[in-house]
């Protein structure tokens, strides 16, 4: 997509985000920083940070395994790039939240399908850290949400035993919620 589509889609995106009504009740938010092509999600963030909510990236947990956690993002939120080149807060350990700490978590996505699977880049960094959450069925969980451009919509993905289904999908023509 063009720089022009890609800010169009991303200020689209800022619209039915901010309308979505998981937010009503949503203190802690989790999202993401585009690369590769990724929608935008940094109006909506913006946005919600203007309307006092706390927004938070993810950061990769140093070992081997793949794992991620959540560190408080604002405007003046110092970035460096990790080792997957990626930007993330310059936070101490001690600062960061734990997945189930959050309310809604938008992640990133190569694809979706209307079940709620997604194809994520490979590294399988939110399956492994939201595992934990899949026994949490009557305790408070966050809200999963992928954020996609509408062509990113396939119609059916293959799904492995460790991958964790979205609640939905946001793009920057509707909310798609996961037919169960």
């Amino acid at each position: 997509m063009s720089p022009v589509a890609q800010r169009q889609a991303a200020t689209a995106l800022r619209r039915h985000i901010v309308r979505f009504r998981a937010l009503a009740c949503a203190d802690r938010i989790g999202a993401y920083l585009p690369t590769d092509g990724e929608i935008d999600p940094c109006p909506a963030l913006i946005e919600l940070m203007r309307r006092g909510r706390c927004c938070l990236l993810p950061v990769i947990m140093p070992g081997r395994r793949p794992r991620i956690r959540f560190a408080r993002f604002t405007p003046n939120t110092r970035l460096v790039v990790n080792r997957l080149g990626i930007l993330e807060p310059d936070l101490p350990p001690r600062q960061w939240l734990d997945p189930g700490q959050l309310d809604v978590i938008f992640l990133p996505l190569v694809a979706f399908d209307k079940w709620g699977n997604r194809l994520g880049r490979g590294g399988a960094f939110y399956d492994a850290s939201l595992a934990a959450m899949r026994q949490r069925r009557h305790l408070k969980r966050p809200r999963l949400i992928g954020l996609a451009h509408e062509c990113q919509q396939v119609a059916h993905l293959a799904t492995d035993s460790w991958d964790i289904p979205l609640d939905g999908v946001i793009t920057d023509r509707r909310f798609v919620p996961a037919i169960r």
